[in-house]
């Protein structure tokens, strides 16, 4: 069977795309929070800190003050754009796909076969395989949507 992707929705898209970005950014903005109080932890005791009145408590607080703030704005920064991205790049496929076509798909359903033990042990032979129905087409399923059955069809 092929089928052509023709379009994609935008805010479905962007939703996903929010949360995943969402979740980078927040394993990211943690990473960076960590090298950062790290960082300050050995500055202070490389006594790089200056000649703050308190180097050791100062510093090092101050460094993790700074590392949770850029935890929470990395988290937020990269599920905006993120989201963003992902909003131009459905936009920017949805006019292609209008201009020169979607991207076809050649989908395939996989054979469902009866477990051999099973019909070897009954010595029955296996039941028949339902017969394949081919999709409807949007037109009646439209049809059956709006009114129930549909008209054409008795």
């Amino acid at each position: 069977m092929k089928y052509q992707l023709k379009r994609i929705d935008t805010w479905s898209a962007v939703k996903i795309a929010f949360l995943i970005a969402g979740v980078v950014g927040f394993v990211v903005g943690a990473l960076y929070a960590v090298i950062l109080t790290v960082m300050a932890g050995f500055m202070d005791m490389a006594g790089l800190s200056g000649d703050m009145p308190d180097p050791g408590g100062f510093f090092v607080g101050a460094a993790g003050f700074i590392a949770v703030v850029v935890w929470i704005v990395l988290t937020i920064l990269y599920a905006v754009l993120g989201a963003l991205v992902v909003a131009l790049a459905t936009w920017l496929y949805n006019l292609l796909a209008g201009a020169l076509g979607g991207v076809t798909m050649t989908l395939e359903t996989e054979p469902v076969a009866a477990p051999a033990a099973a019909s070897a042990s009954s010595g029955a032979a296996p039941p028949a395989p339902p017969a394949a129905t081919p999709p409807a087409s949007d037109a009646s399923t439209a049809a059956q949507d709006a009114s129930g059955p549909d008209p054409q069809s008795t």
